[in-house]
């Protein structure tokens, strides 16, 4: 992804690395905790560790932040500070979008369905469409290589010649207090981005399609995410969110995410929220004024809360979440695909999807915002990543995320903010590096 108005924005242009000590794995055991995910029983941090994290976000102007740290066995640490929305503190619980970290999500429902034999990685996307009683794109090539197949493996490892292309209009971000988007609108944005005119009104050449061809160049793609999304609906029968929610988040007992916002307790609802200084707005996201309810005067210094918004490109960033059960999810990753004696994801699919998918070779020469070294299905590695280490960031208008895996030490760790960050000036690898240690530590 080049433009910084998109789904998805990963770090600072720097990252840390996480440095990884030598360990063999541990069994995943239950500890105990409670599945229902309130994180009663799961110690606050170290109070010398929480005075670092929050002085550090209070020098990068973040409005609220919530973290966790989690061996395979349990969640170790987890807390919370500063603002959810007006009138609410951030607490553990506190649920806001997490962009593409959702890429996770995404990625684990089309290897569940590898695993069933409905979905083949090496298959063309084309003959999965092919089948689709749900409306959508019909077939997906590239102009510039029309007889090359995009697979499926292409969507997971960004080999695709997708291109995140213009805003997408009515499709895009918008004030939504109400339902969630209409389960049909994403297949309906991906008929007119992908389909020749004059079917597909948004359908441009040069803009939505690099000139690479399929499996052959990394390019970070959201579109690619979102049309691995559609592929569940349309092998399931299911909308991609109601699927992930039966077959994902509930066996994996993260019960208080979800992509739509009305199904999240209105008390555990937090707000994305801007920065500005003297009028201008601060941080990766372009000013989308229109999410914001209050005139913004030229001398205001201070955050801003935006309404509440929505976006029917689910599958790339859509998923609403927390510490609490990103702790759970880190958890899962780490142990194999499992969760409480439940096989979410299984172990072989678990595996692939946190090993090199892509060539060095290819990998050297990535156009991906920032300094990619491996690609797994969704997750990848960055320079200075030790081996072992296993990464997602995510970003959201005034929202920032982020969660990491520690595979060699058995520890991980996630954060979630309810405001952006820097893209120059990012502390969110810092202070997961902080987590880790202290997780690993304990």
């Amino acid at each position: 992804m080049t433009q910084l108005n998109r789904r998805q924005i990963f770090a600072g242009a720097s990252v840390a690395a996480l440095a990884v000590a030598a360990g063999g794995a541990v069994a995943c055991t239950p500890a105990g905790q409670s599945r229902r995910g309130t994180g009663s029983d799961v110690a606050s941090l170290p109070s010398g560790l929480k005075d670092q994290l929050m002085k550090l976000t209070e020098s990068h102007h973040v409005a609220g932040c919530s973290v966790s740290a989690v061996t395979r066995e349990r969640a170790v640490y987890a807390d919370a500070w500063g603002v959810a929305r007006a009138g609410r503190p951030m607490t553990t619980l506190s649920t806001i979008n997490i962009g593409s970290v959702s890429k996770t999500v995404t990625a684990a429902a089309v290897l569940q369905l590898v695993a069933d034999g409905r979905i083949h990685l090496d298959g063309d996307v084309n003959d999965v469409l092919a089948q689709s009683r749900a409306y959508g794109p019909q077939s997906v090539r590239s102009p510039y290589y029309p007889g090359t197949p995009i697979t499926v493996r292409h969507l997971l490892t960004h080999l695709t010649p997708l291109a995140n292309g213009p805003e997408p209009g009515p499709y895009g971000y918008a004030v939504r207090t109400g339902p969630a988007p209409d389960s049909g609108e994403l297949g309906r944005w991906l008929h007119d981005f992908l389909t020749p005119a004059p079917r597909g009104w948004a359908y441009d050449r040069e803009q939505n399609f690099t000139r690479s061809q399929p499996g052959q160049a990394h390019w970070y793609s959201d579109i690619g995410f979102d049309l691995a999304g559609f592929l569940v609906h349309a092998v399931t029968g299911q909308p991609f969110a109601d699927y992930c929610r039966e077959h994902i988040l509930g066996p994996a007992g993260m019960v208080n995410s979800d992509f739509d916002r009305d199904r999240i307790p209105d008390e555990h609802r937090a707000y994305p929220h801007a920065w500005f200084e003297d009028g201008v707005k601060k941080g990766m996201w372009l000013d989308y004024r229109n999410l914001i309810p209050v005139a913004i005067a030229d001398d205001f210094t201070g955050h801003v809360e935006y309404s509440p918004y929505a976006s029917c490109l689910t599958p790339d960033g859509g998923l609403r979440s927390n510490a609490i059960d990103l702790a759970r999810w880190v958890r899962l990753w780490l142990c194999g695909g499992v969760m409480d004696g439940t096989q979410v994801i299984s172990s072989a699919q678990s595996a692939e999807a946190l090993s090199d998918q892509v060539s060095p070779a290819v990998m050297a020469a990535s156009s991906a915002p920032l300094p990619f070294i491996s690609q797994g299905y969704a997750w990848h590695r960055l320079r200075g990543d030790a081996a072992g280490v296993w990464q997602h960031a995510g970003s959201e208008v005034g929202t920032a995320s982020y969660v990491t895996l520690d595979t060699a030490r058995g520890v991980g760790a996630a954060i979630v903010m309810s405001s952006e960050v820097a893209a120059d000036n990012d502390p969110r690898p810092r202070m997961l590096q902080q987590l880790l240690d202290a997780v690993a530590a304990a």
